[in-house]
């Protein structure tokens, strides 16, 4: 990186970029709570690997980010900063990766290269999603790793290094996150459309090995598959406006996201109109996940739904490339009328830093944890019932760390109602109101999970409960109510 950008050299504007990551991130770190799903990454990855591969293929999360995660606190613990550090480091390769590829598809110009790691990073959701202790920061991570490792492996006939890189992130991806075969899908449709110029037997050997490795969790993965498609899942059916409001959550603001999406359609457009390959595959990459798992998420009868931010966060890679190419090309074209037009990179970055807030994520069982709780009565009910793991982390570490490796939500249940803590699963919600003494009662997040709110609300909106003396702390997506005799 010789060259230079607005009179800075390119190497240290890439340097200030990614400690912008890493400061922008270590700041959200600091202000925002462990998510219940954070604290059940933990809780798990306390287990000897055997049982974490275990528990975790009765469930829809593969195993590889929890694993990771298990080496980690053996070695620093499980503070609530400490765990969020992978992630972190994670978060910081896929911003290295995204200049590369941008780079290598933009025929080698860094300027492209430098705009798109820097709109990655601009991007409040997805750093906000980058500190957290899941797989997501992972996901996204081995995702543009292996496209790049694609783009350079397709470009000889030849074996080298990028075929090993393809398979083992292609494969690890997979260990991951299930919603990561999307791109081994977008490769397959590259490959079919660009089937006489591409190193066809060198990928077919790599599609093998991938198979191979990936066989020992085959039959989960279809399992689980079988099973969301009978059962459904906690996701929403998508909206026809959903695509413009999870693309909001890319883009910060309003109108940066209208601005952005035209944009990236442009570069499209461009891409196919030169028959540009390279960029064909960003636009693919982004195109074919997005609209497939929007079409799949649709209310329809072979409805999936699975259209929200998060789990399409993998593609907002090749957006933030499309559009830093767009713009760089863009800016180049205008620049010729006027110099000013230089610029117009810049005013965009503005334009998605317009109305930057931090929404922080507050966990009210920390909050719990923290009140003077000495003249309070002592009963308290979780709910839903997997906030029961914050409870634990929050306010029992001893008893968090005193996990079991099978049964879990039983260990938990008699560890917790030891204490006069009780959570809405069935069993430990009857013995929870067989006394009516006094209560507190804690309704944390997620208040659109039906089946236990209803449960709840018959309990609160009963005439016994009613006739007493309550006092109500309330918050964004959460309230406390404590019961007085």
């Amino acid at each position: 990186m010789k060259q230079k950008s607005f009179g800075i050299p390119n190497r240290v504007l890439f340097f200030i970029i990614l400690i912008l990551g890493i400061v922008s991130k270590l700041f959200i770190n600091g202000i925002t709570d462990l998510s219940n799903d954070e604290v059940f990454s933990i809780y798990h990855a306390q287990m000897d690997v055997l049982d974490l591969f275990k528990e975790l293929s009765t469930g829809n999360n593969p195993p590889l980010f929890e694993t990771i995660l298990h080496f980690w606190i053996k070695l620093f613990g499980i503070n609530e900063n400490v765990v969020r550090i992978p992630s972190i480091i994670f978060s910081i390769v896929s911003t290295i990766f995204i200049y590369y590829t941008a780079k290598l598809v933009s025929n080698n110009n860094e300027k492209s290269g430098l705009l798109a790691s820097l709109l990655f990073t601009l991007s409040l959701f997805i750093s906000t999603l980058q500190i957290e202790t899941r797989a997501y920061s992972l996901m996204i991570m081995l995702v543009t790793i292996n496209s790049y490792s694609f783009l350079k492996n397709i470009q000889t006939k030849s074996t080298n290094i990028w075929q090993l890189v393809w398979i083992l992130t292609t494969v690890l991806g997979w260990y991951t996150h299930f919603f990561t075969i999307w791109i081994f899908i977008v490769q397959i449709i590259y490959t079919l459309l660009k089937f006489k110029s591409l190193p066809i037997k060198k990928l077919i050997i790599g599609c093998i090995f991938i198979i191979l490795l990936f066989s020992p969790y085959l039959g989960i993965l279809i399992q689980r598959f079988s099973a969301t498609e009978n059962q459904g899942t906690w996701v929403e059916p998508a909206k026809f406006d959903s695509i413009y409001f999870v693309l909001w959550q890319f883009c910060n603001n309003p109108i940066a996201t209208i601005l952005f999406f035209l944009g990236f359609c442009y570069f499209t457009y461009t891409a196919i109109k030169q028959k540009n390959a390279n960029q064909n595959f960003i636009s693919i990459w982004f195109w074919i996940p997005f609209l497939m798992m929007f079409l799949l998420s649709l209310p329809h009868k072979f409805s999936i739904p699975m259209f929200i931010e998060r789990y399409v966060s993998f593609v907002a890679p090749a957006f933030f490339i499309g559009i830093a190419i767009f713009l760089v090309q863009t800016a180049n074209e205008l620049k010729k009328k006027s110099h000013y037009f230089k610029y117009l990179p810049l005013i965009f970055g503005f334009i998605m830093c317009h109305g930057l807030k931090n929404n922080t994520n507050t966990n009210i069982f920390k909050e719990y944890s923290e009140i003077n709780r000495d003249s309070m009565p002592k009963k308290t009910l979780i709910q839903p019932y997997y906030g029961a793991f914050s409870y634990l982390y929050y306010n029992d570490i001893s008893n968090f760390k005193n996990f079991a490796p099978s049964k879990i939500y039983d260990h938990m249940e008699k560890q917790l109602a030891e204490n006069d803590i009780y959570t809405s699963r069935k069993n430990s919600l009857n013995l929870f109101v067989s006394d009516t003494s006094h209560y507190i009662v804690c309704i944390e997040g997620e208040l659109n999970r039906t089946n236990e709110i209803f449960v709840i609300d018959s309990f609160l909106n009963s005439k016994n409960y009613q006739t007493s003396e309550r006092i109500i702390m309330s918050g964004n997506n959460y309230k406390i109510e404590i019961k007085k005799k």
